[in-house]
């Protein structure tokens, strides 16, 4: 199994955060990869502004902390293009 490149890992990102926001846990399972490449992948991503991560104090099922992240309308425009590149 070879390793995914960071690029690779936040066009993945964006790609399934325009279904719906998600937490890093949800994030973590789609991708197939570890908790701590999503959260450092996510704090890059949002220091572009293409996403929003919310930290949350009480999850509904387990009552722990966590994150929410989300696209911005400049996340969603650049993920629009990515997808066209790919093409």
């Amino acid at each position: 199994m070879t390793k995914r490149k960071p690029y690779e890992v936040r066009v993945k990102i964006l790609d399934i955060l325009k279904e719906k926001p998600l937490t890093y846990t949800q994030i973590q399972t789609k991708l197939s990869t570890n908790y701590d490449s999503v959260k450092n992948n996510c704090e890059e991503l949002e220091l572009y502004g293409f996403i929003e991560v919310e930290n949350k104090d009480k999850h509904p099922e387990n009552g722990k902390p966590y994150y929410k992240v989300k696209l911005t309308p400049k996340g969603y425009e650049i993920s629009k293009k990515q997808k066209l590149s790919k093409s």
